[in-house]
Formats: C-alpha cells, structure tokens, sequence
C-alpha cells in the first residue's frame, strides 16, 4: 500500500442554493496519507481520537490499528508537514451474504483542521485503495441531524442511504454527543465508480415539493402522512444542530426525535435519498427524498 502526497485542497465546492461543502476551504499544509506503520503512529492516533472524543470515548487501541492491515482493513494517516498526525481513518473488511466488503468505523480530524479538506482526501484514499484491492463496496455511518455531513456525504462522496438505525452506538460517553441517542443512517458508496452526482436531484426540489419537518413556515406544503405518498419530498433538519443545542437544548432534542421518526417512516415508505439541500434565503435545510413510480 503507498503513501500519497497530496496537495492544499483547493475551495470547497459550493453547494445547492450557496451551501458551503462540509470538508474544505483550504488545507494549510500539504498532507501525505499513509498506512499507519510504526508503534509511534498507532500512539499517536490513540491520542487524538481522546483529543477529538473525548477521554471517556471508547477509543480504537493501538493493537487493533496494527492488526487490522493484515486482515484487509485500512488504518491510515494524514500528516503535515512536520510529520505530525492531523487526521486518520480506520475499517475494517469482511463478508456479508458471501460478499467482501468494507465498513469504514472511524475517520477523525485534528479539531484545528476542521474544515480543511483532510477528511476528504482521508476518504479519497479509502475508496481508491479498496477498489485497488477489488472491493466493490464501502460503508459507513454519519449522524443524521448534521447539515454538512449530510452535504458531505450524499453531495459530495456521493454516498447511498441503506437504512436507518436508532441508537446505533449506544451511549459512548463521548461530549461531542451530548448525551443523545447515536441515531445513524447507514450509506455505502461503490468505490470503483465516481462520486454519484447529486445536481439533478436537487434541481427537481424547490418549496413546493411537500416537507416532514417540526416547524412549517408560511407557504410549506406540509406532507400528510396519512395519505398516498407523494414520489418526490424534503425532510427538514437543523441547519447548525449544535449551535441549537447550544442555545435551545430541547428544540434540538424534539428535532432529534423528529428526524429519527421522519426517516423511518420515509424509509419504510419506499423513499430513497437523493440529495441534500440547503436555501441559502431562509437558511433551511433538506434531504431530498423519492419514490418509484410503481405500476398498479
């Protein structure tokens, strides 16, 4: 497996409606991503996983960050130019229905490097070392209720939705989860093909395509689920859910709630994720959401 050299990553690609992509402005050193490969580098990663979760998080040991390149796993790093850690990603490869998959567990930031394009190009080097190796299919989890990994994700790695599941991680003693349920969408992306482009999706939304949210404004058309389903429809989510869990802890916890139930029942109701979008006029937020048009 070789190390790749890559350079500062340019401006974030915009977004619909003027969103700004989760991962990059610009990277403000070059970073050379590698296979972690020294007792050194499994330390190092062991400490910023606490420095970004956490001292109670439940942090992946130095142990299993060795082992797991033996058995067709990833444990890789970025690294500045001082050689220091700044972000890292970490899966693992096994079977599902005699098929050989990828599920990607971990990837983290330096907390200064948010926003910088790291975890991108973490992501990047995942994907095309698996498809070297002919493993058609990686997964992974995001948390829902978060507008610019939903960007990041579906827009941007072009991720596909697989299913919802409620409390996936249970409590991990993590602050950046706050206590809440560890509500995830579960998404694979093909890693031999090119990021699925989300544009057509989100040009075939606009305001009045019917909505899930908790909060309708003026002009919403607001979905009724107690009729037919509509073939195409937005899901509504916080566009900064931790600045509302800053200043309005329980409006965010009834949206939390509110996304885990919009999505199952989108979910169970035939919808497929398509997009994500933001309106940079009212500063809203939106899954897109359809359905195949089925023959009677």
């Amino acid at each position: 497996m070789t190390s790749h050299r890559i350079a500062p990553v340019p401006a974030a690609p915009t977004g619909p409606a003027g969103t700004t992509a989760g991962p990059a402005t610009h990277a403000p050193h070059p970073v050379v991503v590698r296979p972690l490969a020294s007792a050194a580098d499994y330390r190092a990663c062991v400490v910023l996983q606490r420095e970004i979760w956490g001292q109670t998080f439940d942090v992946m040991p130095a142990t299993i960050l060795q082992v797991v390149a033996h058995v067709g796993g990833v444990a890789a790093g970025a690294f500045d130019a001082a050689g220091a850690l700044a972000g890292f990603v970490f899966g693992v490869t096994g079977v599902v229905d005699d098929k050989i998959i990828h599920w990607s567990h971990v990837l983290g930031v330096r907390p200064e490097l948010r926003n910088a394009g790291v975890g991108r190009v973490l992501k990047e080097y995942q994907r095309r070392d698996l498809a070297r190796r002919h493993i058609g299919e990686m997964y992974w989890t995001y948390d829902p209720s978060i507008a610019k990994n939903a960007h990041f994700n579906v827009n941007v790695l072009g991720a596909r939705v697989v299913r919802f599941t409620p409390d996936m991680y249970g409590d991990t003693g993590s602050p950046l989860h706050h206590g809440l349920p560890t509500d995830r969408l579960v998404v694979v992306c093909d890693t031999a093909r090119p990021a699925r482009d989300a544009s057509s999706a989100i040009g075939r939304a606009d305001a009045r395509t019917p909505l899930l949210t908790i909060e309708p404004r003026t002009g919403d058309s607001v979905l009724d689920r107690g009729a037919p389903p509509p073939l195409r429809a937005r899901l509504e989510i916080p566009s900064d859910f931790a600045q509302l869990l800053a200043d309005a802890p329980r409006d965010a916890r009834a949206w939390h709630t509110a996304t885990r139930e919009h999505f199952q029942w989108a979910l169970a109701s035939g919808y497929t994720v398509t997009g994500f979008a933001r309106d940079s006029e009212t500063a809203r937020s939106f899954y897109l959401l359809e359905r195949e048009l089925r023959d009677l």
